[in-house]
């Protein structure tokens, strides 16, 4: 995810559709204000193939739990096309947060009380009282107590506990391991301005800081919340948005028979094998080339040969080295990029890869370097714009030096952030370890 702040404001009432069905509508920042926050700072991901001796680092839409009889929803809101956050409850009372649903993380954590004391970013943030919650316990004896996530600029730091944790109006969950955080220093100043005060990550067990603590999707099913751990996104570009839980919503897709299934590699990131990359008439790659399907990142990071092939067809193209982004020229008719995955292409104009500065004069190109790095380089890393990419490339490494990512897509994978993923609709399913695409309804499509 980006950590930027844009101003996002969303409807106050709640509408009913059906008497198991509710929206809510929100308000998608425009494009250029998007692209404005975008430029302003930007550092490319890193891809780490070496576990860190230090340990690892981790990181109005709505949401639908249940099948066809039985869904609710949470409002989301679109923060730059590549932050969805909604709200959610802790405690009993309820305290309530905005939160981040993020795929490319797995921990639940909030401020806690000292975060506003400790870290001048937190000031503004809602924070959870341990104290005014009759829900809550500590971790048991023997358990992790630590939480602690590196991001770019610095550590996120606190303690983990247990409480109730609801999203919608009676999804809950008993006992979610989450965090309490006191320090958010690492999240820079960005965060004092954005619109969320923590992240209820989505992916899979094994990149949480605590790997014996269930997630939040995991638990959902163990206690019944939902009848499968699956989710599915529709990221609304320029229009409301949606994220579904507990299956997927039939009423977005143009066929719910003609869904496109591709096995996870393996079940950490929600990474899949992709059978090939094309850039207008050219072959970028083929055979097996991984896919991170990333809904916290909003460009396209690809291996740098490959990425180069790419922009040595775009004449005039220039590396903005304070960016790490390319300048291309605006009049250019850029190829289309093609992605093979699961037999099927799916495809992104070229139209829809360049970036437009708030002056209208200058372009970008959408499509950019993921850096490789031993573990080590992380401890000399600046301060970095993606924070949350790093970070996921840095748990792509595992536990005890292995890598959750297969040794044959070792430096030959893709980030596929919002770019690619809004012109589909994507099925996240958790239990069977499998991602799926189907073709939007022609109302959602871009």
């Amino acid at each position: 995810m980006l950590f930027r702040a844009i101003a996002v404001s969303a409807a106050l009432a709640a509408t009913a559709v059906s008497a198991d069905l509710l929206t809510i509508p929100i308000h998608k920042v425009p494009d250029e204000e998007h692209h404005a926050n975008l430029l302003s700072s930007h550092t490319p991901p890193h891809l780490a193939i070496m576990r860190s001796p230090s340990g690892i680092a981790a990181t109005g839409r709505k949401l639908i739990r249940g099948g066809p009889d039985h869904e609710e929803n949470v409002i989301l809101h679109d923060l730059q096309n590549a932050q969805y956050y909604g709200k959610i409850n802790i405690g009993t009372p309820p305290q309530e947060f905005e939160m981040v649903f993020d795929t490319g993380s797995s921990d639940l954590w909030v401020p806690g009380p000292s975060c506003a004391s400790n870290s001048d970013n937190c000031s503004s943030k809602s924070a959870y009282v341990k104290t005014a919650s009759s829900s809550f316990s500590e971790v048991a004896a023997g358990s992790m107590s630590n939480f602690s996530i590196r991001y770019g600029s610095g550590d996120v730091s606190g303690k983990f506990g247990l409480d109730t944790v609801t999203v919608a109006e009676d999804c809950t969950v008993e006992g979610q391991t989450f965090a309490l955080v006191d320090s958010t220093d690492g999240l820079g100043d960005v965060y004092e301005n954005a619109a969320f005060d923590g992240i209820l990550g989505l992916a899979f067990q094994a990149l949480s800081q605590d790997p014996q603590a269930n997630t939040f999707i995991a638990n959902l099913q163990d206690q019944d919340g939902v009848d499968r751990a699956m989710f599915a996104f529709y990221l609304g570009d320029e229009s409301d948005g949606e994220l579904a839980i507990g299956g997927y919503n039939e009423d977005r897709m143009q066929n719910p028979n003609e869904i496109n299934w591709v096995p996870l590699a393996m079940p950490a990131y929600w990474l899949i094998a992709m059978d090939q990359v094309k850039f207008g008439d050219t072959v970028i790659t083929t055979g097996q080339t991984g896919g991170i399907m990333d809904t916290g990142t909003s460009l396209i990071y690809g291996p740098e040969d490959q990425v180069m092939s790419m922009i040595d067809a775009i004449p005039g193209a220039e590396l903005i080295p304070q960016l790490q982004l390319y300048l291309i020229p605006c009049e250019t008719d850029l190829p289309d990029l093609e992605f093979q995955i699961g037999g099927q292409p799916y495809n992104i104009p070229g139209d829809q890869l360049k970036i437009r500065d708030d002056t209208g004069m200058y372009c970008f190109f959408s499509v950019a370097i993921m850096q490789f790095a031993t573990s080590s380089e992380f401890d000399t890393m600046g301060e970095v714009l993606e924070e949350k990419v790093m970070n996921e490339m840095k748990n792509l490494t595992g536990k005890s030096g292995s890598s959750p990512i297969p040794i044959e897509l070792q430096h030959d994978t893709w980030l596929m952030g919002d770019v690619f993923l809004r012109r589909q609709y994507c099925i996240f399913d958790y239990e069977n370890e499998q991602f799926g695409m189907a073709e939007l309804k022609e109302d959602f499509k871009e």
